[in-house]
């Protein structure tokens, strides 16, 4: 691939399946934009991120991930495993073709074909926070960046939820009305967090360590993140009983739930994680990995292309 100046990595099964005809409709407006190129599509889980760390390792300018926010923490992933010289010179983008597209929805990319293919003509590269989780997985350490959130609590039921069921209604209405059922059977876990040395424990049915303002399928659970700033909005709902918790959930499409009882936000650079009992994570809507973690901002270190 050393002769590339873009590869665009698709995710043929983001958006039910459909990722490839909205692609297509994409690729005609800015094929003859793009230089040397080609397309590639994800075989497997994971596959993104190999095929994205490659792509720069051979010289590659421009990744654009085609798909939703799991295609785009993959390209994330792979762009920051690459070696610095690497990086140097190159940048990611995404073209939104998933059924959820939370990071889309924040920076304001269009989901529109066309409007798409004008504003990547255009686009320019902005340097955005990312964050970098390590996790364990069977007991062996994992590290993932991630651009959107890491959580744990209600969001790692329904991420396991998700991962066993699908998004058979497409991303907004999965995640709500797996968040409903989860909400309804969950109890607070006792978590021990560290922010920037500073211990804290308590009882939460939610914790997100957020980099951007949403995630499952657009609640705004930290309407105020910036990836620009160089710190974690941390985020915590404490214990209530399940209908307090019920009603609580709706809000946080609007962001309506800041400032009510239970619900905590502060910001970290860093940010550690561990409890008495199994903590399952969603880290950018992938059930991976459980506590003990840390969850940590890297300020300015991803370039992307709007």
């Amino acid at each position: 691939m050393a002769a590339l100046d873009t590869l665009f990595i698709l995710n043929p099964a983001a958006g039910h399946g459909r990722a490839g005809g909205r692609w297509r409709d994409a690729y005609e407006r800015v094929k003859g934009r793009a230089g040397a190129h080609r397309v590639v599509e994800t075989e497997r889980p994971g596959h993104g991120r190999e095929l994205a760390r490659a792509a720069f390792e051979d010289g590659a300018r421009l990744v654009v991930a085609v798909g939703g926010d799991g295609t785009v923490g993959e390209v994330v992933d792979g762009l920051l495993a690459a070696s610095a010289g690497a990086r140097a010179n190159a940048a990611m983008a995404t073209f939104p073709a998933g059924s959820g597209c939370d990071f889309a929805g924040h920076a304001r990319i269009p989901r529109d074909p066309a409007a798409w293919a004008d504003a990547f003509a255009s686009g320019t590269v902005k340097r955005l926070d990312a964050g970098r989780a390590t996790f364990r997985v069977g007991g062996v350490e994992r590290v993932r960046h991630f651009l959107n959130m890491a959580a744990a609590g209600l969001p790692g039921d329904v991420a396991l939820a998700v991962e066993k069921r699908g998004k058979p209604l497409g991303g907004t209405l999965t995640y709500l009305l797996e968040g409903a059922l989860a909400a309804t059977l969950s109890r607070a876990r006792r978590m021990r967090l560290t922010l920037d040395g500073k211990p804290e424990e308590g009882d939460f049915h939610l914790f997100t360590a957020a980099n951007t303002s949403t995630f499952g399928g657009g609640m705004k659970v930290a309407p105020d993140a910036d990836t620009a700033d160089g710190l974690l909005d941390i985020v915590t709902i404490g214990a209530m009983s399940n209908a307090s918790l019920l009603a609580l959930l709706p809000k946080a499409h609007s962001g309506g739930h800041v400032g009510k009882p239970g619900v905590s936000i502060r910001r970290a650079r860093r940010v550690e994680l561990s409890g008495p009992e199994r903590l399952p994570l969603n880290i950018d809507g992938d059930a991976e990995g459980e506590a003990p973690a840390v969850f940590e901002a890297l300020p300015g270190v991803l370039p992307f292309r709007y």
